[in-house]
């Protein structure tokens, strides 16, 4: 569930269980019958009301939604650590030492200017057989430089280096050009 949600349904929560111990209430006649259908009366004449209703419709309309949005969480792209089977057992690398080995390599082509990288690692189970993470790129290329031959250079040149290093092959590479530019030297963009 996104912060989004988290915080409509707080608000939402607190309303509906104060609606819900007024109901109480009026039920086991704790309120007099005579108090609650003044108020009653007193509310259904206001028209704040129907701005409150229209929002609480609203936020309503947005958590159901959100209950059946397709998107998965699985992945996390935060963290200290991504584990690697190696026949010595297993091995626990930062993802900073992989978003750098991966920045490396892209600011190493000629062509790119920046690159920004973010490694998603899927917690999935060990017997299935994708790889356990994702690389995105976000890379600024040099005026005049050809995309097909960068894209396809530095997708291939990724994947060997992660293969190298961490001994995972065909880890899928999703590159993203942000800005075409004419500036010289090459440097590496701060995330």
């Amino acid at each position: 569930m996104g912060i989004l949600n988290r915080l409509l349904l707080l608000p939402y929560a607190l309303v509906t269980m104060a609606l819900s111990v007024a109901v109480v209430a009026v039920a086991l006649r704790i309120v007099p019958e005579s108090i609650w259908l003044n108020e009653l009366r007193y509310a259904l004449s206001r028209q704040e009301l129907l701005a409150v209703c229209g929002v609480f419709f609203l936020v309503s309309l947005k958590l159901f939604f959100a209950v059946f949005s397709r998107t998965s969480h699985s992945a996390r792209t935060h963290g200290e650590f991504m584990v690697v089977d190696t026949r010595a057992g297993a091995v626990q690398v930062a993802l900073p030492a992989v978003r750098g080995i991966v920045e490396r390599v892209a600011l190493s082509m000629q062509g790119v200017r920046t690159a920004t990288a973010v490694i998603s690692v899927h917690d999935a189970p060990k017997d299935s057989a994708g790889t356990p993470m994702q690389v995105e790129l976000k890379i600024t290329l040099a005026d005049q430089t050809s995309l097909n031959a960068v894209s396809e250079e530095l997708t291939e040149k990724v994947r060997q280096e992660l293969h190298d290093v961490l001994g995972i092959a065909d880890v899928p590479v999703a590159l993203r050009v942000t800005e075409i530019t004419n500036a010289g030297a090459s440097k590496r963009s701060v995330s």
